[in-house]
């Protein structure tokens, strides 16, 4: 190397951001550059010790090394170095790594406005946007408080509970979302699971409810801070779906009691089913009446909501004006049928008449700031925080999961349609903040609601500031209005109850499972009928494990193709196919074609099949085995004893198993395996030109493995792997035993060639 010369004019610019604000230039005057020889038998050719006036010393172990300059290092091929693979970044700049240095790169102003999302848009926000908002989120604030009432029945809790849950997470997702449509709080699935994991033996007791939205909090924002937002993409989507249609059917036979007025019904699906047969006679006239008339309004109003929410512009002010009342009352339907079925109950009263189930009294006034408590008492018996989590049990895992799935799914398909982006990491983030402050309030766990964001959108919210006045409206209505709701029938929540979940059944995607891939409709009726017969939660998670060992499956028995035709090798293969066999030079042979990667679950098949060929010759003749390399992309150290197992077994019986197409990745894993009897070949014709060349003889017992590297850094071939379709390592078989290879001869190709014995 030429100490004079320490840049070529083809070394490819170095990017100022990875090296801070060092100088990049190589006439850098503060930097003395040492280059001491190093005995041949260390692994590093040569030692570059960088000094410079602006960082410590740092000493890197290179095999080839172009340029130490300035106190950055560049053009490091093979770096085995202080740090490891880790100095491939830092010695880019010559420096160590340390907790400085990391904090400096991880604690910036950018990161920590990336999770503050509100400080991104409100420096752009602008006056017109204004309007919007406070109309989106006073039309979200009249649905959302409605259904707040509502789903606090499902989840087993008085109704103010609800109206606890809807405006701390507002508030929390207006400063960490990312979707502007989005609008989270109480939802129907969320209330069900509530009601399935934190039911108190107390009736009416919120306390385990309150440690379940506090323990999904804190469980959401370490998944958000540790970017485990991932680990949701295993929970496919017939699985969501099948869950999701068994809620609405549970959710909808959960409210026929309180729509027909009966009292006494189990909650267990099976159960309750046969007890409103058996108990149908006992049904309440004008509950049933006043359940009916309403569920009419509301289909009726959705209805017309269809057919007005898209405006001609070439309609007159006066129509448009009135299309859009039409749309936001069809938009605020849930709050008429409240207002108006009240108002109807308290005039029935006012005149003797108390017709219909009522609400009762919801205590008036804030909930008080204050943690959870994890203690409740009957006065006979207190129930400590040992029993409050035996009981909630899988739900620290089910409730967190579903919560961020249904807010990240509803959030990517709002932002597909208006063009922009949605954060899942961040979302986990606004999730589990909203969940922590709320259980500081009363509330139970929340998540993003489809039908508020779907009226979100359409109000016309241009941030997540709309949050803001959802969330206002709420805690106005819970300081001064809460006396009307005690007139509020049951019969009008469960009607609203029952629509609101109706919407969410969607049984097309049956048909696109059968269409597409009909394996898939396992997990769903799995899922589907344990959630019913059993419970909600252990159906999920029962369809859950369906799914993944659907997945898993192929790892287990991957698919292995015996090759016998000789057309897929080309001319100069010299196969000769005959009815049962395949054989060249007298010599029988089997090729095998592994269509995917290899990890430790198929290793008792792949040893099953391959032994299988290896016997499957003429008479009591050992057939030699081709295993094709060419597609498997991964393998592991379970796979790689198998197969020096198999090397052994071959090579006891007198035949060959020979490894070719290797890629690169799979091949240093086996080289570092050090498999002793291993055969390669780099395509499938130096494959059987190894079995031609066989005179029945055993295989070496040493083979010279050359490996051939392309001479690039060894930082660029790493940066590149991900970019380029994994290629086969071009490899070369040699059995001459004793033959003395330089490690690093120079070949026409260009290629440094490293040799193993093995």
């Amino acid at each position: 190397m030429d100490d004079n010369n320490h840049v070529s004019d083809s070394d490819p610019p170095v990017e100022q951001d990875n090296c801070g604000s060092t100088d990049l230039s190589p006439t850098s005057e503060s930097t003395d550059v040492i280059f001491h020889d190093t005995p041949k038998e260390d692994k590093c050719e040569t030692e570059c010790e960088v000094r410079s006036d602006k960082s410590e010393p740092a000493h890197c172990c290179v095999r080839n090394l172009d340029v130490c300059c300035g106190d950055n290092v560049r053009g490091v091929r093979d770096c085995g170095l202080c740090l490891g693979r880790a100095a491939k970044d830092v010695y880019g700049c010559g420096r160590r790594l340390n907790c400085r240095d990391g904090a400096k790169k991880t604690f910036t102003v950018n990161n920590a406005r990336s999770k503050f999302p509100v400080s991104l848009w409100l420096p752009k926000y602008r006056l017109k946007y204004l309007l919007g908002d406070v109309i989106a989120g006073l039309t979200v604030g009249l649905t959302a408080l409605p259904q707040g009432l509502a789903y606090a029945k499902i989840a087993l809790l008085p109704p103010q509970y609800g109206l606890y849950s809807l405006f701390m997470p507002c508030y929390a997702y207006l400063v960490f979302g990312t979707a502007k449509d989005v609008s989270i709080g109480p939802t129907a699935v969320m209330s069900l699971l509530t009601s399935e994991f934190a039911n108190s033996p107390i009736e009416g007791d919120p306390t385990y409810a309150i440690v379940l939205a506090m323990m999904c909090g804190i469980i959401q924002l370490v998944m958000g801070v540790l970017h485990l937002g991932f680990l949701v993409d295993y929970i496919s989507h017939p699985v969501i779906n099948a869950f999701t249609m068994a809620s609405v059917v549970t959710i909808s036979f959960s409210q026929i009691p309180n729509w027909l007025g009966l009292e006494d019904i189990p909650r267990e699906f099976v159960q309750q089913v046969y007890e409103i047969f058996n108990h149908i006679s006992e049904t309440k006239l004008y509950d049933f009446l006043l359940g009916l008339v309403c569920m009419i309004f509301l289909f009726l109003m959705k209805k017309m909501k269809s057919f007005t929410c898209m405006l001609s512009k070439r309609d007159s002010k006066c129509i448009a004006a009135g299309r859009y009342s039409v749309w936001l009352l069809s938009t605020a339907r849930n709050a008429i049928v409240v207002l108006g079925a009240a108002g109807l109950a308290a005039i029935l009263e006012i005149y003797g008449h108390v017709p219909f189930s009522l609400t009762g009294t919801i205590p008036p006034g804030l909930p008080p700031f204050k943690p959870p408590s994890f203690s409740v008492s009957d006065g006979n018996t207190t129930y400590t925080a040992e029993d409050i989590f035996k009981t909630i049990g899988s739900g620290l895992v089910v409730v967190p999961l579903l919560g961020i799935v249904e807010t990240v799914a509803i959030g990517k398909s709002f932002a597909r349609m208006n063009n922009y982006k949605v954060d899942p990491n961040q979302e986990l983030l606004a999730c589990g903040v909203g969940n922590l402050l709320g259980s500081f309030v009363s509330a139970y766990p929340v998540t993003g609601s489809f039908s508020r964001t779907s009226v979100n959108c359409q109000s016309g919210a241009r941030t997540t500031g709309a949050g803001f006045w959802t969330g206002s409206l709420v805690l106005i209505v819970i300081a001064f209005l809460t006396p009307i709701f005690y007139y509020i029938p049951d019969a009008a929540l469960a009607a609203i109850i029952i629509m609101a979940v109706l919407d969410m059944a969607d049984f097309t995607l049956l048909i696109e499972l059968w269409r597409v891939k009909k394996i898939d409709l396992v997990p769903w009726f799995v899922t589907f009928v344990c959630a019913l017969l059993i419970s909600v939660d252990k159906g999920l998670l029962i369809g859950v494990l369906v799914s993944l060992a659907i997945l898993l499956y192929p790892s287990a028995r991957p698919k292995i193709t015996t090759v016998t035709d000789d057309r897929s090798y080309g001319e100069s293969s010299d196969l000769k196919k005959t009815d049962e066999k395949t054989s060249i030079g007298g010599t029988d042979y089997s090729v095998m074609e592994l269509n995917q990667g290899l990890t430790f679950p198929a290793a008792e098949h792949l040893m099953k099949n391959v032994l299988k060929e290896m016997t499957a010759g003429e008479s009591s003749a050992f057939r030699s085995v081709i295993l094709d390399f060419s597609r498997v992309t991964t393998t592991d150290s379970t796979i790689t004893r198998s197969i020096d197992q198999l090397s052994d077994d071959f090579r006891v019986a007198g035949v060959k198993l020979v490894l070719c197409g290797v890629q690169r990745q799979v091949m240093k894993i086996l080289a570092k395996a050090d498999i002793k009897h291993a055969i390669y070949a780099a395509t499938k014709a130096e494959a059987l030109e190894i079995i031609r060349d066989s005179t029945g003889e055993e295989v070496k017992d040493v083979n010279i493995f050359v490996l051939s590297l392309p001479t690039e850094s060894y930082q660029e071939e790493e940066e590149d792997e991900e970019k380029r379709p994994y290629d086969s390592l071009e490899s070369d078989i040699k059995t001459e035993e004793g033959r003395d290879v330089d490690p690093y001869q120079d070949i026409d190709t260009g290629y440094a060639m490293e040799c193993y014995e093995f």
